[in-house]
């Protein structure tokens, strides 16, 4: 698809108009374009409201004509955000594109909302249909024109927009994949064939080598499983002339998590293959390195397992000396991302010392609790690091809720015979207890580290924000944002 910014609605020659309207005043028409016939009957109960909308037919604009062209209400303009503006313009979007329209021009005012509206509606465009016999071929939108008024050239802000977007379906993708396809193998080997195509370096640590390296606690993770654990190490090097790196992305990558031998009720468990989102962040990140190419130098990390219960699956009561020698207290075998993460973590800080690191994982269903599915976990004790990340969050709607990390919370993940244990206390700060125990695997003498919760955001059962169910590959462009503030 197309994104290109015409100057005005003389330069473009799409099919389709889609024009935003400010609600000025309750129950009153807003003021509206010149080309709208102001007694037309459809206007009667337009007011610009958030989400409305009313399309016409035959259009003419001066010397163009338009075979539709719709007004898309914005709501409030003092109170319109990136992320009301993103989902009013896309629901105009996907109704045209099923309509088979393969054009469409979209005018607007707030130029400052390009980047991440491209992004949208290149996300907006995306379904997984891999599984889907296909019998005729599915609409496509060909070209989008932007006419954004007042604005200066948009070009970088809209090639960015595309490739956030790009990267972020890429995500989806390998997140949509189900349990059977997407084993741990399967992605390794995607890593690998990402490395390959975009010319990133790549380690990969299959099950003998995480022995020789005593990543126990990624083992036990996936001891009960058939596929082996793996630990992936993706290595980008935008500035050569530097041997630091300045940013690790370290993903939770449980391919399905049944929850072990502290088995999951069976509702909604279908959903346990969107674990391994964490991962699939990663390599969407990557994805969208190759085509920016900033002058940085980034590891990203996969924490690879499948969490089983079988007679090799490690047990609730369980001990395990972790990559940096401390001892974890396995109290309940389904608290089994933190324990995952904890060599990967360790490992990447050890062996890469990054100025930043970011983990991202589905950890707990208590930041679903806390949060909802409207806003991901953010933990960090860096008040900088907090800052600029919740920054990103409102320019990608990537959006982030900040948690308390106080000391006194450490105390609820001592354990009484081990360094840690892997849950808190029941019932009691569920998610902040998963910021706790990583904790313990972070130096933080060397790298400034955020721990995000995506539980919540990293997939949706029904369509949301004008997007289509399933993984929502958030994360992706929340992490390319970050880029370009450090």
């Amino acid at each position: 698809m197309k994104i290109v910014q015409k100057k005005t609605l003389e330069d473009t020659n799409c099919q389709v108009l889609v024009y935003g309207i400010y609600n000025v005043k309750e129950n009153e028409t807003p003021p509206l374009p010149a080309w709208v016939k102001k007694d037309d009957p459809s206007l009667k109960d337009f007011f610009g409201n958030l989400g409305q909308m009313v399309v016409f037919s035959d259009v003419q604009i001066g010397k163009k004509k338009f075979l539709k062209a719709a007004l898309v209400g914005l709501g409030k303009k003092e109170k319109l955000n990136a992320l009301n503006f993103c989902v009013a313009y896309a629901a105009a979007f996907l109704g045209f594109k099923s309509k088979f329209y393969s054009s469409i021009a979209f005018v607007y005012d707030r130029q400052e909302f390009t980047k991440v509206f491209c992004s949208h509606l290149i996300m907006a465009d995306y379904e997984f249909l891999d599984y889907k016999e296909k019998k005729e071929p599915p609409p496509k939108i060909e070209e989008i024109n932007l006419i954004v008024q007042g604005s200066s050239d948009l070009t970088n802000d809209i090639k960015l927009g595309i490739i956030y977007g790009q990267a972020t379906n890429y995500c989806r993708s390998l997140q949509n994949q189900p349990a059977n396809v997407a084993t741990t193998t399967f992605m390794a080997k995607q890593a690998e064939k990402l490395a390959q195509e975009k010319g990133f370096e790549i380690i990969v640590f299959s099950e003998e080598e995480l022995k020789k390296h005593n990543m126990n606690s990624l083992l036990a993770v996936g001891s009960g499983s058939a596929h082996p654990p793996y630990l992936v190490i993706l290595l980008y090097r935008g500035n050569r002339k530097q041997k630091e790196f300045d940013l690790a992305i370290v993903g939770k990558g449980i391919v399905f998590d049944s929850g072990g031998l502290s088995l999951k009720p069976s509702e909604y468990m279908e959903n346990m293959k969107f674990d391994k989102s964490g991962a699939c962040v990663v390599l969407g990140v990557f994805e969208g390195l190759a085509q920016l190419k900033p002058n940085k130098n980034i590891v990203g990390v996969l924490a690879l397992a499948e969490n089983m219960p079988s007679s090799s699956a490690y047990r609730p009561g369980d001990i395990i000396v972790a990559y940096n020698k401390k001892t974890i207290e396995v109290l309940n075998t389904d608290a089994e991302g933190r324990v995952a993460l904890a060599d990967a973590i360790s490992y990447c800080i050890e062996k890469y010392k990054p100025k930043y690191l970011i983990d991202l994982a589905t950890l707990t269903g208590a930041c679903v609790v806390a949060l909802g599915d409207l806003a991901a976990g953010l933990m960090t004790a860096d008040e900088e690091l907090k800052n600029k990340l919740l920054d990103c969050s409102l320019k990608t709607n990537d959006r982030l809720w900040p948690l308390p990390t106080w000391d006194e919370y450490d105390e609820k993940v001592k354990s009484q015979v081990a360094d840690v244990k892997n849950v808190g206390e029941r019932g009691m700060a569920g998610a902040i207890a998963g910021y706790s125990f990583l904790k313990v695997f972070v130096d933080q003498n060397t790298s400034k580290w955020a721990h995000l919760d995506i539980a919540g955001t990293a997939w949706t059962e029904k369509p949301k924000f004008s997007l289509a169910p399933g993984g929502t590959g958030f994360g992706v462009r929340l992490i390319l944002e970050f880029l370009n503030s450090i």
